[in-house]
């Protein structure tokens, strides 16, 4: 029962394995669809030669939109493999026949900078050269400074909506903040004043004091008395 069991499982998928390897083999292009469209004469991706049979299907032929469509997608899977110049003929193609998409536009940016991107690592890497300041600099300089004016928003999904009340909150902590900033400076204005006034006070009783207590001299004169008295004693 046990060996049932394992070889079940493995007789499932040698069967099904075939079949999905045949599902594959089985998108294969007319040659007149290869004619029409040479840029997809060497491709083996499956999901480019699904779109391509679509594109060269009988039923689909008047049916303008749904090409235009279908080959959007095909641009579009040209670039996802990496097949950038591909990428951008078929959108020149497409714009020549007045279509005219926003899809079309980041495929064509993203096939450029991948083009670029590609040999840049190709000068670098195999070239032991850097960009130089006449041409390839200022290029790439310009083109990173357009990037920089072109960055999304930042996400504000999770950020709180602006509401009348959440604008009376703000402007009722904000008047009581600058209350409390003007008390605050009142109260330290008055002990300012309050401390001077007492350190006034207590220098003048200091000077005061002093005064009081200073002694007489012992040779002060009495008046009326003669300046020889002490003489006549002796």
């Amino acid at each position: 029962m046990n060996k049932y069991k394992f070889f079940l499982p493995l007789l499932v998928m040698l069967s099904v394995s075939p079949l999905a390897f045949a599902s594959e083999k089985m998108i294969e292009l007319k040659k007149a669809c290869i004619k029409d469209y040479p840029l997809v004469g060497d491709e083996t991706d499956s999901d480019l030669l699904n779109i391509y049979r679509q594109i060269c299907d009988k039923t689909n032929k008047k049916n303008i939109e749904l090409k235009n469509e279908l080959s959007i997608q095909a641009a579009q899977r040209f670039q996802t493999l990496g097949k950038n110049l591909k990428a951008l003929q078929l959108v020149d193609d497409l714009r020549k026949q007045n279509v005219q998409r926003r899809e079309l536009t980041d495929v064509a940016f993203l096939a450029g900078v991948g083009i670029a991107e590609s040999n840049l690592q190709h000068m670098r890497n195999h070239e032991m050269r850097y960009l130089n300041a006449e041409n390839t600099y200022p290029a790439a300089k310009k083109l990173s400074d357009h990037i920089q004016i072109a960055l999304p928003e930042p996400d504000t999904s999770n950020a709180k909506a602006v509401t009348v009340k959440t604008i009376g909150l703000k402007l009722r902590v904000k008047t009581t903040s600058n209350t409390n900033r003007i008390a605050d400076k009142a109260t330290s204005l008055s002990h300012s004043k309050s401390v001077n006034l007492k350190s006034k006070i207590i220098k003048t009783s200091s000077r005061n004091t002093i005064a009081a207590a200073k002694p007489q001299s012992n040779n002060s004169v009495t008046p009326g008395s003669s300046p020889f008295a002490s003489f006549n004693k002796n």
